[in-house]
């Protein structure tokens, strides 16, 4: 088995293509990662995808779910982050716990990248595509569901892995905008510290509890075997799973 997923990491890794944009809205070339360029499935976008973890792992558990359910493999882009993550994740304002810094961000011109420059630029024109998916951990999951609030219904699945609720503790108040019939919301976690376990607790519970998000409430399951650093990967497994069931 290990030596079947080595195999199919390296043929992921190998026929992939790294390609750059000259982002107006960030002011800078920006690299992605393309993994199964050529199919015409769902579309998935990995933030932070610098890293093997966070771009090699997602195309290999999505297309592997994909092929047992027969289903084409997803495209995955791999969105590269900067040096500097919090200058993409972060907002200009933000209201961190007590512990947290506060530092000030550009999520807008994100957005603005992201949902004007690369997506049209993967997609075409087709801003609306209910098979586009998103993903992201920790600081780039908080950054995933707040889009999801400033561009509701855009996409068929929002997953944040491990989110930090606490650098923004006013997100709860805009999470239910987020909630779509259409669309599946998810934000597991793991062996978190007791302050931020106590902070993504009270924030998951408000949200599923909003009148908003009766019709199809988000999904908030805890991976008590994982930490932080890695809930991603089952995250990812999950995540798989509830795409290709």
């Amino acid at each position: 088995m290990l030596l079947v997923l080595g195999l199919l990491s390296a043929w992921q890794w190998s026929t992939s293509l790294v390609r750059t944009i000259e982002s107006v809205a960030l002011q800078e070339t920006r690299t992605y990662r393309v993994f199964n360029p050529h199919s015409e499935g769902r579309i998935v976008y990995s933030l932070d995808g610098s890293t093997l973890r966070n771009s090699l792992a997602p195309a290999v558990v999505f297309s592997v779910a994909a092929v047992l359910q027969g289903d084409e493999p997803p495209k995955i882009i791999a969105v590269f982050s900067n040096v500097n993550r919090d200058r993409d994740f972060r907002p200009a304002t933000s209201a961190p716990t007590y512990w947290r810094p506060r530092i000030v961000g550009r999520s807008s011109a994100f957005d603005t990248f992201l949902m004007r420059e690369l997506v049209p630029l993967i997609e075409g024109h087709r801003v609306s595509d209910k098979r586009r998916y998103i993903l992201g951990h920790s600081l780039s999951g908080l950054y995933a569901l707040d889009l999801a609030t400033r561009f509701p219904g855009q996409f068929a699945g929002v997953f944040a892995f491990a989110p930090t609720f606490s650098q923004d503790t006013t997100i709860d108040g805009r999470l239910p905008i987020a909630c779509n019939a259409d669309t599946v919301l998810y934000a597991n976690w793991g062996l978190e510290s007791a302050r931020d376990t106590e902070v993504f607790a009270a924030t998951a519970t408000r949200w599923k509890a909003d009148r908003r998000c009766q019709q199809r409430p988000p999904l908030t399951p805890r991976h008590y075997g994982s930490l932080h650093q890695i809930v991603m990967l089952t995250g990812q497994l999950h995540a798989a799973f509830l795409l290709f069931n």
